[in-house]
């Protein structure tokens, strides 16, 4: 008995449990969902205004018997919505979007305006404008997101990458679809186009080549570029958020774009404000 009591004794090793990846983390470590909502209804008033600024135009924009070129029109088959039904479409999507923008409807009021928004954008005769398009994608991400009080933090951060995506390959696409951004000519085409330029600022100032036209250049590059990073960490995040008001001040002051463009992007800050970094 004391030689067996001698021998070593086999346990099966216990491996140590780890804790979820930095990536699944990242994604769905919960958090209190309070900015998710606030998003959803600032978004829900901005689509209000959306199908307010559609409604005088409405058969023009979607009603036309012309050369169509809509998302939906290679299912369409030539066929051209009544008048009729994109007012109905309108008005019901501003119901919609009034029961969300009143934090009332759930999931199901965010179901059918992101819905009734999708199917307006694709029944455009024109492509439709890049900003429309990422309405309706974060309105896909805002329909899916928990109701609760808390939840998995995936709708905010695929909202936060999205936003983040637009300025850095923005600032991207400028650094290698050319030299123009690097010289500043690209500042002065657009400064002198009819079609986006000599609006407010661009029509008073008289830009040429020269080293404002190249400040001009690499600070939106810049701003771009600190917007896309830095709104991510508490210590920039302060500074990247001017960076996105001063960025679309100088847009809007000097380029033809629609307000609701500058609205939607601002609107992304409810999403940031508050945040103490990624471990939150």
């Amino acid at each position: 008995m004391a030689e067996a009591a001698e021998l070593p004794v086999f346990t099966r090793q216990v491996r140590e449990r780890r804790g979820p990846g930095l990536l699944a983390r990242f994604f769905f470590a919960a958090e209190g969902t309070a900015r998710t909502q606030q998003f959803a209804r600032g978004l829900a008033l901005w689509t209000g205004a959306y199908a307010l600024t559609q409604w005088p135009h409405r058969e023009e924009l979607y009603s036309r018997p012309v050369l169509r070129e809509g998302w939906l029109d290679a299912w369409l088959d030539g066929w051209v919505p009544p008048p009729a039904l994109v007012t109905g479409l309108l008005v019901v999507l501003l119901v919609a979007a009034a029961t969300v923008a009143a934090g009332r409807g759930g999931r199901a009021g965010r179901v059918t305006t992101a819905a009734l928004f999708g199917l307006l954008v694709g029944l455009e005769a024109s492509t439709p404008r890049a900003y429309a398009e990422l309405a309706a994608l974060q309105w896909l991400f805002v329909a899916l997101a928990p109701t609760g009080p808390r939840g998995p933090r995936w709708t905010a951060r695929l909202l936060m990458l999205q936003l983040s995506a637009v300025y850095v390959f923005a600032a991207l696409s400028k650094l290698v679809e050319g030299t123009a951004w690097w010289s500043g000519e690209a500042v002065v085409l657009v400064f002198r186009s009819s079609h986006q330029g000599q609006h407010l600022l661009s029509a008073w100032l008289s830009l040429t080549p020269g080293p404002l036209a190249l400040a001009l250049a690499w600070s939106t590059i810049a701003l771009e570029l600190a917007i896309g990073f830095g709104l991510w960490f508490a210590r920039t995040r302060r500074v990247a958020a001017l960076a996105l008001v001063l960025l679309h001040a100088g847009i809007a002051a000097s380029m033809r774009v629609s307000l609701l463009f500058h609205a939607l992007m601002l609107l992304h800050l409810l999403l940031f404000i508050g945040r103490r970094g990624d471990e939150d």
